[in-house]
């Protein structure tokens, strides 16, 4: 893959699909003298694989990058794409006023499909921060712009922030339908990552709805998948903290917690998740 091949453009689906093999290939694109808007791209990939799964302090370094590139490239739409993805991180990273800062002006940039995708990214920022109507609202206008533009991959991903939504607004119907959907799609990708989310979702759905042996199960199945990705699972371990305390294993969720935040600290990760993490081992402890 070189610097001016248009594959660069498709190392962004890839994240989720084949995270270590999209990382590789983001790091080559840099080696090999790209232009403005084939470095933006791959120092947001690499920003994005650092955001989610290594240290926030290099995923911010090369989400600004990818941004002031994006600038240089004259795209618009790079420039916003890039703008959201940096928005997320701060907010992933504590720093709340300069993420959502950094995603209106992405908003504001953007147009047609491409800002469809941003007010997604702006949703799952809304959601982080316990907005949830705020992230309904967005993830409502997104949608439909989505499915016109018969974007598989995107459609799924905010079929399944709204199920969350919905859950977390005890719409647990509603949730059920659109994290269906949401599946039905993501069976015709081969967004690995994002099928593993979609099977931990459907675990949190069982726990809201009462069946704790189903949603261990589900996460159980979700972990396995997160696995063979090589990548970590700290919000699962949130997530099935909070249904082994709903059966009564405390003590198993106290050490999940534990574990888990030492490797999260060890890697630089988000903060918000060590929020989550320390929130969890506190309930688990009393």
């Amino acid at each position: 893959m070189t610097a001016g091949s248009d594959s660069v453009l498709e190392l962004l689906p890839m994240v989720f699909a084949a995270p270590h093999q999209a990382l590789a290939r983001a790091e080559e694109v840099l080696g090999s003298d790209p232009s403005p808007l084939h470095a933006s791209v791959a120092h947001q990939v690499i920003g994005i694989w650092q955001r989610d799964w290594g240290d926030m302090r290099l995923a911010l370094d090369h989400l600004r990058r990818a941004r002031d590139l994006g600038a240089r490239s004259e795209s618009t739409d790079r420039e916003a794409d890039a703008l959201a993805a940096l928005g997320v991180a701060l907010v992933h990273a504590g720093r709340t006023r300069q993420g959502l800062e950094s995603l209106e002006r992405g908003v504001a940039v953007s147009s047609g499909h491409t800002r469809a995708q941003i007010l997604f990214r702006r949703a799952y920022a809304s959601w982080v921060l316990g907005h949830h109507r705020a992230a309904l609202e967005d993830v409502r206008r997104a949608v439909p712009v989505l499915r016109q533009a018969d974007d598989v991959i995107w459609t799924a991903r905010a079929l399944t922030l709204r199920a969350t939504v919905h859950l977390a607004l005890g719409a647990v119907e509603r949730a059920d339908a659109d994290f269906t959907a949401a599946e039905a799609l993501w069976d015709t990708t081969g967004q690995e990552h994002d099928k593993a989310d979609a099977v931990e979702s459907r675990g949190l759905a069982a726990y809201r709805s009462g069946n704790i042996p189903a949603a261990l199960r589900l996460l159980d199945e979700a972990q396995e998948r997160y696995a063979k990705l090589g990548t970590p699972t700290f919000m699962l371990t949130v997530r099935r903290c909070e249904v082994l305390m709903a059966a009564g294993l405390a003590p198993e969720a106290l050490t999940e917690a534990d574990a888990a935040i030492k490797a999260l600290d060890g890697i630089g990760g988000q903060s918000t998740l060590k929020a989550e993490l320390l929130l969890a081992a506190a309930r688990a402890a009393r």
